[in-house]
C-alpha cells in the first residue's frame, strides 16, 4: 500500500485476499497506491508493489548498517533528549515544518506548512503481536483476520509488529490501553523532529536495509524483511530524533485522521478513508519518508499495515 494522489474520494476497499501478500480485494492494490481512487494511472504514479510471488528473500535479515551521513544539501538529524515511561516517549511538541516543497515529492505531501503541536506521548515501537494478543485474550480486542499468509498474528513471534489490523481495531486497542491513535501532525513531528529531514535518521538518502525494513531499493522486489516485517526496534540506527523505532518501514501505521489529499487540509471532519504513515516492509524506500502519506479504507487490513498509540501529555 502506498501513496494516493488526486482529488477523488477513496472507494471503500474489500477485505484483503487470502492469498499472497495482497492487502485488499482483487484488482485493488493499495500497497502501491499512487493515485486517488478513480485515477489509478495518475501522473507521477509510483511503481507497483510486488505480489507474494515476486517477493524474494528467505526471511533472513541483513546486518545492520551505520546511519548514512547527511548530504551537504540536507539538514542533519539532531537527537533530542526525551522522557520515556511504560514503553512511551514524551514528545515536547513545538513548531515544525510539515510536508515538503520538493517538486519531485508526491502532490499529497505539498506544499509544506508550519505546524504547532502541544506535548504528547507516543509508543516507542509499533504495537507488537504479544501486546495485541494479550488484549484479545482479555476479550477487549477482536482477533485479526488472517487475510494473508504474511499476517503476523499467527507467525509465532510475539515481537513482530501486529499487522492485518483495520483502523477500527487499532483504535479499539489504543482506547482499551487508555491511549488513542496519534494525530497525523503528531506522527510527523515524532518522525522528523523540528528539522525538515527526509528520513527519521536524517536528510540523506536511503541506506539499503540497514536503517529501515522496506523494499531493499527503488528497483527491486526484494523486501528487507524477507517474507514478513522485522521484530520491532531491530533497526536502531534508523530511530527518529526522539528515539522512536520503525517510523520508516516495517509496517505502515494508522493515525486518527480522515484522509485529505492536501497537507494544507489536514484532519477533515469526515471521509471515506483514514491516513497511513511511514511505509512498510512492502513499500519502496521513497514511500517511507517522514512526509510520505497513504490512505486505507475502514476495511483495509493487509500485511503491510499496523499501528502505534499515543496519549495526551
Amino acid at each position: 500500500m502506498f501513496l494516493a494522489f488526486g482529488l477523488a474520494l477513496p472507494i471503500p476497499l474489500a477485505v484483503a485476499e487470502d492469498a499472497g501478500l495482497a492487502s485488499t480485494a482483487p484488482g485493488v492494490d493499495t500497497s502501491s497506491r499512487s493515485a486517488a481512487p478513480g485515477e489509478p494511472n495518475a501522473p507521477g504514479a509510483a511503481e507497483p508493489r510486488p505480489s507474494s510471488n515476486d517477493v524474494e528473500g528467505d526471511g533472513d535479515e541483513p546486518d545492520h548498517a551505520p546511519v548514512p551521513a547527511p548530504s551537504p544539501k540536507q539538514p542533519a538529524m539532531v537527537r533530542v533528549a526525551t522522557v520515556a515511561k511504560d514503553g512511551m516517549v514524551r514528545i515536547p511538541g513545538g513548531r515544525f515544518t510539515m510536508g515538503s516543497d520538493d517538486k519531485k515529492a508526491p502532490p499529497n505531501e505539498r506544499p509544506s506548512r508550519v505546524a504547532v503541536v502541544s506535548p504528547f506521548w507516543i509508543d516507542k515501537t509499533e504495537v507488537t503481536v504479544g501486546a495485541y494478543r494479550a488484549c484479545v485474550e482479555r476479550g477487549a480486542c477482536p482477533r485479526p483476520a488472517r487475510t494473508s499468509a504474511s499476517c503476523t498474528y499467527d507467525l509465532g513471534d510475539a515481537m513482530l509488529p501486529v499487522s492485518c489490523v483495520p483502523w477500527t481495531s487499532a483504535q479499539a486497542y489504543c482506547t482499551t490501553m487508555n491511549k488513542r491513535l496519534p494525530r497525523e501532525v503528531e506522527w510527523e513531528l515524532a518522525a522528523r523532529g523540528t528539522s525538515a529531514i527526509k528520513y527519521p535518521w536524517g536528510g540523506g538518502g536511503t541506506s539499503g536495509c540497514g536503517t529501515a525494513v522496506t523494499l531493499a531499493s527503488e528497483k527491486t522486489q526484494r523486501s528487507c524483511g524477507g517474507k514478513k516485517p522485522a521484530r520491532v526496534g531491530s533497526r536502531p540506527g534508523g530511530a527518529s530524533p526522539y528515539g522512536l523505532h520503525d517510523m520508516s518501514g516495517n509496517v505502515e501505521e494508522w493515525v486518527a485522521d480522515w484522509y485529505g489529499e492536501a497537507v494544507s487540509d489536514l484532519s477533515p471532519r469526515a471521509g471515506a478513508s483514514h491516513v497511513l504513515r511511514g511505509g512498510g516492509w512492502l513499500s519502496l524506500p521513497s514511500q517511507a519518508k517522514t512526509t510520505s502519506r497513504n490512505w486505507g479504507s475502514a476495511r483495509e487490513m493487509g500485511p503491510n499495515v499496523g499501528f502505534r498509540c499515543a496519549r495526551d501529555d
